[in-house]
């Protein structure tokens, strides 16, 4: 299925460009079709790790040849999957999610290019212009947005290499038309720093709640509608808020994308039902609903028609900024590091609303002993975006 798609798209737009770089350089289709015939995978996967480029090569090479493709951030270590990956397997996505648990989730090439059809008809991105690679590709929101649409439509990339303010001017200059992925803290960064937004034709924003400040203030600052998309990495993009009115809800996540079924269940979870379900994880908690399908996700959602509106996570996820992280993953850093038996990570709401969540750590220890000079030791194994904002130490009474 892919390799006819993928014929098509350079028998029709070889020679035009594929992927746009920093340094003005470009790669056209027939040049990357090229490229990823010739890369022959060793072994029984590929290996996408890195930038929007390296990810986007490593995808066609396994595609073509018809290898599992296993993102990885680029912070991280491979994960072995618990399993081997059932049959059909296209990609390994290796993510946290609102579970808390980091484990491998499994996906067919159809259900892939479900979840990037689908948000290519619905968003017009074949009439948007370039993608902007900005965020992490490894990341299911920044994949299906940019790299994957460029490989399953034809929809032309450009890599930012860095997602701050100056650089992100300097990728969007040569375009007359873009569409501009990013997550609500960013799109913070990106008005405060004032970037022109005068040749975006879609923002969007997703990974965490996205504020009605910051929407006002898109619109007030630039004429700049940002639409929300909630989705997940198991089951791909759920719903979009497609109006070019400011909303009047922060809980709205707009209406569901054709095709996408959903339901609440006891606890309020929204389950999804659609063709771009995965096939399961790794390794599978008791009652988990993943596969076949359907996915329950972690969110408490309340329906209203085909309209969403979201209430809170029910999962132990941390959500910092977009980011999903664990929280046994940080205690097990901090517990090694410091050489702590008890230590308990969880996340509570930033003052700070694009970051959405802080992590807090306590700790079996008096909180005069919580120096700098012990945060230090304790952080010393964590990445900057793990590092606890709050720390927490016992109260000892006589």
């Amino acid at each position: 299925m892919f390799g006819e798609r993928w014929d098509r798209i350079v028998a029709e737009r070889g020679a035009q460009v594929a992927l746009y770089l920093p340094d003005g350089s470009v790669t056209t289709f027939r040049q990357l079709d090229t490229e990823a015939r010739a890369a022959r995978p060793v072994g029984d996967h590929v290996l996408a790790q890195g930038d929007a480029p390296t990810i986007l090569r490593a995808l066609l090479a396994g595609f073509l040849h018809d290898v599992p493709v296993q993102l990885v951030e680029k912070d991280r270590q491979r994960r072995v999957p618990a399993v081997p990956p059932p049959a059909g397997t296209a990609l390994i996505k290796q993510t946290v999610g609102g579970s808390g648990l980091r484990r491998c989730q499994f996906f067919t090439l159809d259900q892939i290019a479900a979840d990037v059809d689908r948000l290519h008809a619905a968003l017009d991105l074949g009439a948007r212009g370039v993608g902007v690679a900005a965020i992490s590709c490894a990341h299911s929101f920044g994949l299906t947005m940019t790299v994957l649409q460029t490989l399953l439509n034809g929809v032309p990339a450009c890599f930012a290499p860095q997602p701050f303010a100056q650089p992100l001017m300097e990728v969007l200059k040569p375009h007359p038309r873009v569409f501009l992925p990013g997550v609500p803290a960013l799109w913070k960064a990106w008005l405060m720093g004032e970037v022109n937004c005068r040749n975006v034709s879609l923002a969007i924003a997703a990974g965490s709640p996205l504020t009605l400040e910051l929407e006002r203030l898109a619109m007030t600052q630039m004429g700049l509608k940002i639409h929300n998309l909630y989705g997940t990495s198991e089951c791909g993009a759920v719903s979009w808020d497609a109006t070019e009115v400011l909303r009047e809800d922060a809980r709205d996540l707009g209406t569901l994308l054709p095709g996408v079924a959903v339901q609440t269940d006891a606890a309020g979870r929204l389950q999804v039902r659609s063709s771009s379900v995965g096939l399961g994880y790794d390794e599978t908690l008791p009652q988990e609903c993943y596969g076949d399908g359907v996915f329950t996700t972690s969110d408490e959602i309340t329906l209203q028609g085909d309209h969403l509106l979201f209430q809170r996570s029910l999962g132990d996820g941390v959500n910092v900024a977009g980011r999903k992280l664990s929280p046994a993953e940080i205690c097990k850093k901090i517990q090694r590091a410091a050489g702590l038996d008890a230590v308990k990570i969880y996340g509570r709401a930033s003052r700070d609303p694009e970051r959405c969540q802080d992590i807090v750590a306590e700790l079996e220890v008096p909180q005069t002993a919580i120096s700098a000079a012990f945060k230090t030791q304790a952080c010393s194994l964590l990445a900057p975006w793990e590092v606890p904002r709050r720390w927490i130490g016992a109260t000892y009474s006589a």
